[in-house]
C-alpha cells in the first residue's frame, strides 16, 4: 500500500475509517477472547482490496495454546465474508519461530508471493475468496 491510499486503520482515530469500524470492532474483539492473564497484540488496516495483518503475537505464556491459529481463522473468515485478500509477513521477531509460523499461515491458504505481484509491502497473502455476500 502507497501513502497516498487510504487504509483503515485499528484504532487510527481517521474519519475517514468510519465505514472500517468492523476492523476495529475485530481486533477489540479478538483481543477480548483472549483468556485473562493471556495478551493478544494485533494490528490490522483494511481497504476495499487487502485486509493487511501487520503483526499477530500471543504472550509468551500462551503460545501453543491455539490462540493464533483461532484468531487466524477468525481473520481469514473475515476477508472472505468481505471478499478481501489477506496479506501478512512471517518473521522469526519477537521470539517467533519462523518455520513453524509460516506452516501456520500455509494452512491457512496464505503464499509467498513475487513482488511483482504483491498488494503491498507483505511478502505473503491468501488469495480473495468470492463469497455471496462478498459479491453483491
Amino acid at each position: 500500500m502507497t501513502a497516498s491510499e487510504d487504509l483503515y486503520e485499528a484504532g487510527s482515530g481517521d474519519s475517514a475509517a468510519d465505514d472500517a469500524g468492523w476492523v476495529q470492532d475485530l481486533v477489540r474483539g479478538l483481543k477480548r477472547s483472549m483468556p485473562p492473564d493471556g495478551l493478544l497484540g494485533l494490528d490490522l488496516a483494511a481497504d476495499d482490496h487487502l485486509l493487511e495483518l501487520r503483526y499477530l503475537r500471543v504472550s509468551i505464556g500462551h503460545r501453543g495454546d491455539g490462540h493464533a491459529t483461532r484468531v487466524l481463522a477468525r481473520l481469514c473468515a473475515e476477508a472472505d465474508a468481505r471478499g478481501l485478500v489477506l496479506a501478512c509477513t512471517p518473521t522469526d521477531e519477537f521470539g517467533a519461530d519462523r518455520t513453524r509460523l509460516e506452516a501456520l499461515y500455509r494452512r491457512h491458504g496464505f503464499v509467498p508471493v513475487d513482488p511483482a505481484h504483491r498488494l503491498s509491502e507483505h511478502t505473503w497473502q491468501r488469495p480473495r475468496k468470492m463469497t455471496d455476500k462478498s459479491a453483491s
